[in-house]
């Protein structure tokens, strides 16, 4: 399994992200960070995601992001940023 924490799980980019590597038989979410939304449950925030990701946002000061073996970052003009680490 490869362990995954999102930074910026709430733009456009994070929920695709979310929505597609809680689909996947080889990840597992460790984290989803927000500041604006830390604590809340991610179902709570997006209902499509409800039985598919049990955990909350948190501050990225406080997530569980272990030492990352690769990272991704997607960027678009506007500004929406998400940024995938995962670690085994």
């Amino acid at each position: 399994m490869i362990k995954v924490g999102i930074v910026g799980g709430t733009g456009y980019t994070g929920v695709e992200l979310l929505r597609l590597l809680a689909a996947h038989p080889h990840v597992t979410l460790n984290s989803i960070t927000s500041r604006k939304e830390d604590g809340m449950p991610v179902a709570e925030m997006f209902p499509s995601l409800r039985g598919h990701v049990s955990l909350a946002f948190s501050a990225p000061e406080k997530a569980r992001l272990d030492r990352p073996r690769c990272g991704f970052s997607y960027s678009r003009y506007c500004g929406i940023r998400a940024v995938v680490w995962h670690a085994t």
